[in-house]
């Protein structure tokens, strides 16, 4: 059995993730994942994926009131990739946890927002493509 994989959401601010076994852009470029490695959710930072703490100097906010409950799989990867000027595809059953409460996504893969303009945060509904959302990175 593999360790297990969270996704912390954070009021105001970052996806922090853990237990993360694969990290990549789309095309399957990896990326550095940390033993914690915090993302972007507001869509602002200059060092995308990643969080540079520039939800803080635009004033983004959203505060999680609870996420859906489902069953992860064990035995899958636990793997995100970046999709190209896209939301985060989460894959393998990634716990998702919302003010100390764990719960799991009921799909796999499931989408999380990086541009921070969905109405279904923390849930990409693909508002990226109404705001044109860029990652140059990716």
């Amino acid at each position: 059995m593999s360790q297990q994989s969270v996704i912390v959401v954070f009021d105001d601010g970052p996806y922090v993730v853990e237990g993360l076994e694969r990290f990549s852009y789309s095309e399957g470029e990896q990326l550095q994942a940390n033993k914690k490695t915090a993302l972007c959710r507001c869509g602002a930072s200059e060092n995308k994926p990643y969080c540079d703490g520039a939800h803080k100097k635009i004033g983004f906010s959203h505060k999680i009131e609870k996420s859906p409950a489902g069953n992860a799989n064990e035995d899958s990867i636990k793997e995100i990739k970046v999709l190209s000027n896209g939301p985060y595809e989460v894959c393998g059953g990634i716990g998702l946890q919302t003010k100390d409460e764990m719960n799991l996504s009921e799909d796999n893969p499931y989408y999380l927002c990086r541009c921070g303009a969905s109405d279904n945060k923390p849930f990409c509904d693909g508002s990226h493509k109404r705001i044109n959302f860029k990652d140059d990175a990716n």
